[in-house]
């Protein structure tokens, strides 16, 4: 199983108590980040997160110098969201948090699909090489998927060639921005997942493979490099 990540471990320590406000200033500037950006979208201003946060805008560009560099921080927030979700249901497999009809990869999707709160593909524009925190939250990620692959196939629930990529890109797929509430977005989402893991049983039900799949390598290459 991977270590959580650095950031998260020391959540659990107590801090110096301007370390502490420094840290809660943070995550206040991300949630605010995320509202102000899925309202405004990405032509809003560092001074319109910073208003939303309650904070200075100075406060702001100190932790964050350019709003490149918030929308980042953001994605590598999303991304080991997702990666301690999936080491999470890889762990509840076999236990009824895991409900057979869904599997693991169909319990994980769900859950991202109502549960998240960023974006988790780097956005347009953004290259070269991966920061340290976002190539340790993608391996992660990837480690916990493969869990998540391996035991629906040994439960008969995936076809072979079904890939850790496959997973992301269904995700990309089934949670797309729709102009509804966010609660009547999720239920369509969900909908719409019920039917794929239907197709997907039926197929591995048929031993009728799918050929061979994305590469997680080939996946992560086409949007971080």
């Amino acid at each position: 199983m991977p270590s959580a990540p650095a950031d998260d471990r020391a959540d659990d320590r107590p801090l110096p108590g301007r370390l502490r406000e420094a840290r809660a200033n943070d995550t206040a500037v991300l949630a605010a980040a995320r509202e102000v950006f899925a309202t405004q979208g990405h032509g809003a201003s560092m001074a319109d997160v910073a208003r939303h946060a309650g904070v200075g805008v100075g406060s702001v560009y100190r932790r964050y110098p350019t709003k490149e560099a918030l929308v980042e921080a953001l994605h590598v927030q999303a991304v080991r969201g997702a990666a301690r979700l999936a080491t999470e249901v890889a762990d509840q497999c076999g236990t009824d948090a895991v409900p057979e009809a869904d599997g693991a990869v169909g319990t994980f999707l769900a859950r991202q699909i109502t549960g998240a709160t960023g974006p988790i593909l780097r956005p347009p524009g953004a290259g070269g090489p991966l920061p340290a925190d976002l190539a340790a939250a993608t391996r992660d990620l990837r480690v916990g998927l493969e869990r998540l692959v391996a035991y629906d196939r040994a439960a008969g629930l995936l076809p072979t060639g079904f890939t850790t990529a496959d997973v992301m890109q269904l995700l990309l797929h089934l949670r797309p921005a729709l102009p509804f509430p966010r609660a009547e977005a999720d239920a369509l989402h969900l909908r719409y997942l019920r039917l794929v893991l239907a197709g997907l049983r039926s197929r591995a039900g048929d031993d009728d493979g799918l050929g061979d799949g994305p590469r997680w390598d080939d996946w992560v290459g086409a949007w971080h490099d």
